[in-house]
């Protein structure tokens, strides 16, 4: 991977060309010939129509920018290099051909001129996350235990407020431990106008799960993020302090195998990075 020189604003781009790949639909003709005692009568013509199937990237559709007054505390958490990614243009036929093109046995593409794959330099460089650092890891649902608290009372303390839904989502397993991406959204868009430090590092917390969901570590749920990153946003410096580099390379590495099953029709993970 190779990105101009400079920062000019297209993540895109690369060496000066924008690449993008085409599906293209393409004819295949079949003569079939019914015989009846050795006697041909019939001259069927079968035209087929193949069309290759897209890999939809699981992502968020949205291109809400930080408020100005938060972009400090994104740098301050180190997630300000990842900010471009809400105008990432994707490409659904570049995705199927270079997951057509990878091997699970290696995990590298072979491509016509070569052989490549994706590294922590590749993170780095085009992502701007940390590839060193303490590892990205933590508590996936007792919340309790690990930081004497309950969940939601931690949820209103790190983010401000606590969801509406967040009294009933006991009864409901799938989103026990889950922040609609909706409430995030809505809660970036109505933030008020303060200078209030603490604040607005609870609106780029907001934003920053937003990232972590829509773009960097996105799974199949498409609307939901799991409260799993939430403490580690807890203290800023601490934050920026983790590999996230190496927990989005290590997820897209993951997407891209589950990807190579039968049948699969969207792919998870960092595919911004898989782009570039």
């Amino acid at each position: 991977m190779a990105r101009q020189v400079g920062n000019d604003g297209d993540i895109n781009r690369l060496n000066e060309t924008t690449h993008y790949a085409g599906a293209t639909d393409f004819e295949v003709n079949f003569v079939m010939v019914v015989k009846f005692n050795d006697v041909a009568i019939v001259r069927v013509v079968i035209k087929i129509w193949n069309r290759p199937c897209l890999l939809l990237p699981r992502r968020v559709s949205h291109t809400l920018p930080p408020p100005d007054a938060i972009v400090p505390y994104l740098d301050e958490a180190g997630f300000s290099d990842t900010m471009p990614l809400r105008n990432f243009i994707f490409d659904n036929s570049l995705i199927s051909a270079l997951v057509e093109q990878r091997r699970l046995e290696t995990h590298r593409f072979y491509l016509s001129w070569d052989e490549v794959t994706i590294t922590l330099q590749d993170v780095v460089y085009h992502l701007g996350l940390r590839a060193h650092g303490n590892p990205v890891g933590g508590c996936l649902c007792d919340f309790g235990r690990w930081y004497a608290k309950e969940t939601w009372v931690l949820v209103e303390q790190l983010l401000g407020a606590r969801p509406p839904v967040a009294a009933h989502q006991a009864t409901q397993r799938k989103e026990s431990f889950t922040l609609k991406l909706v409430w995030l959204r809505n809660r970036v868009r109505q933030m008020p106008q303060t200078d209030d430090p603490e604040t607005l590092r609870q609106y780029a917390k907001c934003y920053i799960m937003l990232l972590i969901e829509g773009y960097l570590m996105t799974d199949k749920s498409n609307n939901l993020v799991h409260l799993r990153w939430l403490p580690l946003l807890r203290d800023f410096a601490e934050c920026k302090a983790f590999s996230w580099g190496s927990a989005v390379l290590a997820w897209t590495y993951q997407s891209l195998s589950l990807v190579a099953q039968r049948g699969v029709t969207d792919i998870a993970g960092c595919t911004p990075l898989l782009m570039s």
